[in-house]
């Protein structure tokens, strides 16, 4: 029995206040991991300075820098570990209370 033919039918029964959770949530991730990318890029970018641009290995360099920054990025959003999702998430639920 694969569970992916349930999932659509899961989706259908969530009632709309827990899709805008969801939405938010998401949201609220998403803005973790481009603050995530924007902070990785920063703190490795000495680290692959070790070939240069008329070097061979200055665009695998590159893309070898890409991988690594959104591979750390995706992680550390996904765990909300910057805590910026879950700082976001508590202020979307602060002003629901005080719009109350």
């Amino acid at each position: 029995m694969k569970i992916d033919s349930f999932i659509p039918i899961a989706e259908q029964k969530l009632t709309e206040s827990r899709r805008e959770e969801l939405r938010q949530e998401k949201a609220a991730v998403d803005v973790e991991k481009i603050f995530a990318r924007h902070l990785i890029q920063e703190l490795t970018k000495n680290t692959f300075k070790m070939a240069e641009s008329d070097s061979p290995f200055g665009s695998s360099n590159s893309v070898y820098r890409e991988f690594i920054t959104d591979a750390l990025a995706d992680q550390l959003a996904a765990e909300k570990r910057l805590g910026m999702a879950d700082m976001i998430s508590k202020y979307w639920d602060t002003s629901k209370e005080q719009i109350k």
